[in-house]
């Protein structure tokens, strides 16, 4: 189980910090709202590549411990960072709730800062659990291993986009028009 969560948050990473370096003008507009002009540039230019590099990490095993309790203290960052972009475009208009957007994986490509919220959540909790009982490094793992673990991590991917979709189209939810949430 604990190779199924490593590949899942290495391929969270790693899919952030490609979207991030393919589309720096949308994450830069999130980051913008929350600080200034200097560090909105600081953190487009290091985090996709610190992003990458924890993926690479996590995947070859070097030190397992370590690279989990980054990747929580970098996902508990990240939350405290999207309940400021919230807090941010909510004072601009009290009397609206705005879906507000991440772009923690690209322009539109990831639903709002409250389920960016709560997807941390759950991915700070794998890295808890590999804290706790790192196992074998997927590298080091057979092949039929390897394919369980990537199949557990990517039906884990896949679950929730499932899940928030789901989610918004409750009895008043959000919902999605033309494509767009509202």
């Amino acid at each position: 189980m604990s190779a199924a969560l490593v590949l899942l948050l290495a391929g969270t990473f790693a899919l952030a910090a490609a979207a991030k370096l393919r589309d720096p003008a949308a994450f830069a507009g999130t980051v913008g709202m929350v600080v200034g002009p200097t560090a909105t540039r600081i953190v487009v230019r290091t985090l996709p590549p610190l992003e990458a590099a924890l993926a690479v990490v996590l995947v070859a095993g070097v030190a397992p411990r370590v690279a989990a309790v980054a990747s929580a203290v970098l996902l508990l960052a990240f939350i405290v960072a999207l309940t400021a972009v919230e807090r941010a475009v909510r004072a601009t208009d009290p009397d609206d709730e705005p879906l507000v957007p991440c772009n923690c994986f690209g322009a539109g490509g990831d639903g709002d800062a409250s389920g960016g919220r709560i997807r941390n959540l759950l991915l700070v909790a794998a890295a808890v659990a590999i804290v706790v009982e790192p196992g074998r490094a997927p590298l080091d793992l057979g092949t039929q291993e390897l394919a369980g673990a990537a199949t557990v991590a990517l039906g884990a991917a896949c679950a929730w986009p499932l899940a928030v979709a789901l989610w918004r189209e409750r009895p008043g939810g959000r919902g999605v028009v033309g494509g767009v949430a509202r």
